[in-house]
């Protein structure tokens, strides 16, 4: 198959989803990709469904190698209504996490990230529930000032987010300056990055997104004015500790964001946005959270530009806003989240 052929049976839902981000006849979409994103028909899929909406459809492949910043690429980002996303570059942390990205999004740009692979874009849709309990979620962290996180396994960390925003994601980018994931559904803040005190506790089972594997020894971090000062336990923690030390930067060792899902559907044995997505698990990020954006309850707003960004998800664990419970051992303690 030709890279840009697509998919028949997945147009249909693209060109779902590109309804719900408010695509419109004479927009400007552009695809995003690069040579080795392993989803090769997403691109097709998509050039069809927003042709079919009318917009004005462009796909930008880019070297596997590419530099994220180069010009002709944020001349594209910073031109485009609707941006999708399906690329890994840059590799070492998101292309969320770049600088063009912000640039985009402070254009106006409407910008969807598509990586996750066919039967998860299937499985997980958006829908109007998912993004009902995202928002009701960011406003009660918007109004919070401290995040708690405890579990019987030791957990007891606590983070600092005067100030910074509560976001949410729900698979859907439909207002200018607006960032999402298809498909998730989860509540986030980046944490000031020097507020994190206490431990946070990897059990077995719980998810290491970023290494696309679940753990099967502990792992313990232990951190003091927002940095990680050791991370024990069995191989999974030799690997974190690996991986920060080759970051070259002390941004690696302070946290990104952190939050809950919001998803029922979502299966935990799936490693991916499932397991950020799981209603009541806990997501706890290191590294990198240069995300900005003008629309409400997007972003980030973190000032840490590591090189490295690492996601850690955590079920049975529970969260507390301001001292009011939220997420009691990996279920919702508050009604209509």
């Amino acid at each position: 198959m030709h890279p840009f052929l697509g998919s028949a049976d997945l147009t249909p839902h693209f060109e779902r989803t590109l309804r719900l981000c408010k695509v419109r006849p004479g927009e400007t979409v552009l695809i995003f990709t690069d040579a080795l994103f392993p989803h090769y028909a997403y691109p097709g899929a998509a050039l069809a469904a927003a042709s079919a909406l009318g917009a004005q459809v462009y796909i930008l492949t880019a070297q596997s190698d590419q530099h994220i910043e180069d010009k002709v690429i944020k001349a594209a980002w910073t031109h485009a209504d609707m941006i999708l996303g399906m690329s890994f570059l840059p590799g070492s942390h998101s292309w969320m996490y770049a600088d063009v990205h912000s640039q985009a999004l402070a254009a106006g740009a409407r910008v969807l990230m598509v990586q996750e692979p066919p039967a998860t874009l299937k499985r997980l849709p958006p829908t109007e529930d998912i993004r009902r309990r995202g928002l009701a979620g960011a406003q009660l962290m918007e109004q919070a000032r401290e995040v708690r996180i405890t579990s019987r396994a030791g957990t007891d960390l606590t983070l600092r987010k005067d100030g910074r925003k509560g976001a949410y994601q729900c698979g859907v980018a439909d207002e200018a300056g607006r960032w999402d994931h298809w498909p998730t559904g989860m509540v986030y803040c980046a944490p000031l990055e020097k507020s994190a005190e206490g431990v946070l506790v990897v059990q077995p089972g719980d998810a290491l997104l970023t290494s696309r594997q679940h753990a099967r020894s502990e792992v313990r971090l232990t951190f003091r004015e927002g940095k990680v000062q050791s991370v024990t336990g069995g191989p999974e923690a030799q690997q974190i500790a690996a991986l920060l030390a080759a970051a070259g930067d002390e941004g690696a060792f302070r946290l990104a964001h952190a939050g809950w899902g919001t998803d029922p559907r979502a299966d935990w044995r799936t490693v991916g946005m499932d397991s950020e997505s799981l209603q009541g698990a806990i997501t706890v990020a290191l590294g990198r959270n240069i995300f900005s954006s003008l629309a409400p309850h997007c972003g980030l707003g973190g000032v840490n530009r590591s090189r490295l960004h690492f996601d850690m998800c955590l079920r049975g664990a529970s969260l507390y806003l301001d001292g009011r419970l939220i997420v009691d051992e990996g279920r919702m303690a508050v009604e209509g989240l």
